[in-house]
């Protein structure tokens, strides 16, 4: 059978066997693919340090005829992105954007923008630039594209616009704000958004992928972020979030 060829960032990978090894990863004609590179532990020429997490490939394969795994043939590296596998801060937001990747999408569902969101944080973070403000970003666009956008511009009961005049929290059932005049309660909710990060945070929906870094994003704003992100996330997952505990330990002090 004729192999086709996609590009593709993997998203995780698994021995399987003695020689084989499971790869999942993210492309932007096929969505969330796995696949089988059958002697990849032993390859000299078509898999040799190509199969790594976070690596962007110009991969050959051969689709399944009914279900299972696809037929990985060959791979190419594209880009390696080998800071992000030898600093600790890079890898672990590097790992948490993979992992949210696999659990908001579904297999062979392809979105061009996902592909294109997932590749901005990679090169972003490999460049160096602030771990924390990207991978606070990247959540919140992530959120967006899958249809969990929050709404950040008004109290979602009784309408008043975000301003210095009262306190906002989000509603993870949801995604909206209230204040603390419809909700009392949000003054002291864990979801509790100060007025700064939610006006970043309205800059960070508005922005086309390729200007985001021009977001000066202060530490505590994306600290803040991926704290209620997260619980926003958990909740709509109804499960853990295997990665956060590392980002987590990431910027609490010491």
């Amino acid at each position: 059978m004729e192999s086709n060829r996609t590009r593709g960032i993997v998203l995780r990978q698994s021995g399987h066997g003695e020689s084989d090894k499971i790869i999942t990863f993210y492309s932007p004609t096929l969505g969330k693919i796995t696949g089988i590179a059958k002697g990849a532990k032993r390859s000299k020429k078509r898999f040799v340090n190509k199969l790594e997490l976070f690596t962007l490939l110009d991969i050959s394969y051969i689709p399944p005829r009914a279900g299972g795994l696809f037929f990985l043939s060959q791979a190419e590296l594209l880009h390696p992105f080998l800071s992000l596998r030898t600093r600790h801060s890079r890898y672990v937001m590097a790992a948490l954007a993979c992992e949210l990747t696999l659990k908001f999408t579904s297999e062979h569902d392809p979105d061009p923008q996902i592909f294109a969101l997932l590749s901005w944080l990679l090169e972003s973070v490999d460049q160096g630039v602030k771990p924390l403000k990207t991978g606070a970003l990247f959540h919140l666009r992530l959120l967006g594209t899958c249809g969990y956008q929050p709404q950040l511009y008004q109290c979602s009961h009784c309408h008043h616009p975000v301003n210095d005049n009262r306190s906002f929290s989000l509603q993870p059932a949801n995604g909206s704000l209230v204040c603390h005049h419809c909700n009392p309660g949000a003054l002291r909710s864990p979801f509790s958004l100060s007025l700064q990060t939610i006006k970043f945070l309205q800059t960070g929906q508005q922005l086309k992928i390729d200007q985001l870094h021009r977001l000066q994003m202060p530490e505590k704003a994306a600290v803040e972020t991926l704290l209620i992100l997260h619980r926003y996330s958990r909740h709509l997952l109804q499960r853990d979030i295997q990665s956060w505990q590392f980002v987590h330990k990431s910027f609490q002090p010491t």
